[in-house]
């Protein structure tokens, strides 16, 4: 059994790319009531995503990181996004829920930023991350239980806001 190595600097580019590609042709498909194929063509855009974050993470170089986070939005907006406005008017819980899912994972990225810019100690977990879009994507192949992935993604955005907003509280003024 071999051991998943994460790719080295100048892949990880490519993977942002091809998250980026996948992620917006998933949108085209959902919006054009293809759910099951807009799920199918996510799952690759979210699996480009998390091994692109593994191998930005594992360089070390800011702007890899950074890229890496930028396209993480992109890909949350394209996929939760085009569930709302596929589900509009017909289906208002859905279109609530993934907007709320979107939202909470904005305001957790947000805050997250927000407090290291600041200078607070707070570290995002990259598994949070890739539970976000992951159960959008298995809500678009299993539509019977969309609203709940959806609901639960939100849920799970906010537990960073409750972690870091508890753990920036328990820190003193930064220097």
């Amino acid at each position: 059994m071999t051991r998943f190595s994460p790719p080295g600097a100048a892949a990880v580019p490519w993977l942002l790319g091809l998250s980026i590609a996948t992620s917006v042709a998933a949108a085209v498909l959902v919006v054009n009531g293809r759910l099951l194929a807009g799920g199918v063509v996510a799952a690759v855009a979210v699996a480009a995503s998390i091994v692109a974050g593994l191998g930005a993470k594992r360089s070390g170089t800011a702007r890899l990181v950074f890229a890496d986070h930028a396209v993480e939005r992109v890909l949350e907006a394209s996929l939760f996004g085009s569930v709302a406005w596929a589900a509009m008017p017909g289906e208002p819980w859905t279109a609530g829920a993934a907007l709320t899912a979107l939202v909470a994972s904005y305001l957790a990225s947000y805050l997250t930023a927000k407090a290291i810019g600041l200078g607070f100690d707070v570290r995002e977990r990259l598994p949070y991350r890739s539970v976000r879009p992951l159960l959008a994507v298995v809500g678009m192949l299993i539509p019977e239980i969309l609203d709940v992935a959806l609901w639960a993604a939100a849920v799970i955005s906010l537990e960073p806001v409750v972690r870091h907003g508890s753990s920036v509280a328990r820190q003193k003024e930064p220097a």
